[in-house]
């Protein structure tokens, strides 16, 4: 097991990840049961599944990408390799959140402008707002969910905020 651990190592290393990019687990054991004469198995234990995980952390997202389509170079090598869809995570959201929320505010403003433009008024002073979820969705996404979104699914992301303004009509 150390040894081709040793062998995931050295090849995503060689793709050019730095051996703090790379977390791996503890080794995980699974039990195989012996099967009887009749196709049922027993409670015999005839040998045991070892596996392990290796999870990438990096900044650098075409390199994910990169090696997720060229894992199977392992596999290749002989090494029994099972490989996941690499997720994307967008970690500035808490840099971005109060802009987001002063230009939500903004638009909520000239929405309710808008509305309330045939009728001769305007939206006056704002009265009351809440902030709502935060969407993270792939571009040209139409999902939304009361609880937010978080996708993890495609490298570019769009964010939506959610507002609540309550303004006072003139």
């Amino acid at each position: 097991m150390e040894s081709t651990a040793q062998q995931v190592k050295d090849f995503l290393i060689s793709k050019g990840f730095s051996e703090k990019d790379l977390i791996f687990s503890s080794v995980s054991t699974m039990p195989i049961n012996a099967i009887m004469q009749n196709g049922m198995y027993s409670n015999s234990i005839e040998s045991y599944r070892l596996s392990q995980t290796v999870e990438i952390r990096s900044d650098d997202v075409d390199k994910i990408a990169e090696i997720s389509r060229i894992s199977t170079e392992l596999i290749n090598q002989g090494i029994t390799f099972e490989s996941y869809p690499p997720q994307y995570f967008y970690t500035k959201l808490a840099d971005k959140k109060i802009h987001m929320i002063e230009m939500a505010t903004l638009d909520a403003k000239a929405r309710a402008d808008a509305m309330l433009k045939s009728s001769g008024k305007s939206a006056g002073q704002l009265k009351s707002a809440s902030v709502g979820v935060f969407q993270i969705t792939p571009p040209y996404s139409n999902e939304i969910s009361d609880y937010g979104i978080n996708d993890t699914s495609s490298i570019d992301k769009e964010i939506t905020a959610v507002i609540t303004c309550t303004f006072e009509i003139k």
